[in-house]
């Protein structure tokens, strides 16, 4: 008897220290272009997680036809309403080569291929350039977004506080932040992403995310871009989603 109270209570130990590992599995990048087949692609992932996932959503329309900016917002709305969570990620997620750029804003557009719109400008056109994004999303979208994703995680000096001025949740490519009681509060996680990375390592850095998951500590962000199904293939990427499902229960940011 001894021995089963024993058994049980280390049953119960694990299960309360597997309870408090969390993690965020979102997909980024939905846009106009890419709304199709990106809809298959994000149930997929949230029948293979269990539940609904966040999602990081470039507003802008560009010179989409009518007809498709019009199937974008019924997929929007059909998101909403099955509980999915709404991030914004950037206004256009292309950067403005016009705007002036700090040396760190021009190398992080360099490395990213221009696709770094906040990294590097000033204190006016960010904050115009998040009146935008959200002004989009207003016009496109329903309910409030959770926070903001800035492209490719890079911002600049004044992002972080602009965007928790708007939006409930703001994150890096180091941290997921909200404000608490007029202070930012900062919550460790690491991002493991892949859509970046040269296809000869991605093996490694799917054991590495695997492994990283493993671990105690932060809420770690598991992201998947259209590119992945490609790359790493959707059958893998089932397969690591529901592994992980398995190590950490899956939140949303809006659960922090």
């Amino acid at each position: 008897m001894e021995q089963n109270k024993d058994i049980a209570d280390i049953q119960a130990a694990e299960a309360t220290f597997q309870k408090k590992k969390k993690f965020i599995l979102c997909y980024h990048s939905f846009s106009v272009n890419n709304f199709k087949k990106a809809s298959v692609q994000i149930r997929k992932l949230a029948e293979a997680a269990g539940s609904p996932i966040s999602i990081a959503v470039i507003p802008a329309f560009g010179a989409a036809p009518e007809s498709e900016a019009e199937q974008f917002r019924e997929e929007l709305d059909k998101f909403v309403k099955e509980g999915y969570e709404i991030m914004l990620h950037g206004a256009r997620h292309r950067a403005d080569l016009s705007l002036n750029r700090s040396i760190a804003g021009k190398l992080a557009l360099l490395v990213s291929n221009n696709e770094a719109e906040f990294a590097g400008i000033d204190e006016r056109f960010t904050q115009a350039l998040l009146k935008r994004s959200l002004a989009l999303w207003k016009a496109h979208g329903n309910g409030k977004p959770s926070g903001f994703i800035p492209p490719i995680w890079f911002g600049n000096k004044y992002l972080k506080e602009q965007a928790l001025e708007i939006f409930d949740y703001y994150e890096d490519f180091h941290g997921i932040y909200q404000k608490v009681k007029g202070n930012i509060k900062k919550t460790n996680s690491a991002t493991l992403s892949f859509s970046i990375l040269p296809t000869p390592i991605l093996g490694i850095a799917q054991t590495y995310a695997c492994l990283r998951m493993l671990l105690p500590g932060g809420v770690h962000r598991l992201v998947f871009h259209d590119k992945d199904f490609r790359t790493i293939g959707e059958k893998r990427i089932l397969n690591m989603v529901r592994y992980i499902s398995t190590l950490r229960e899956k939140i949303m940011y809006k659960d922090l």
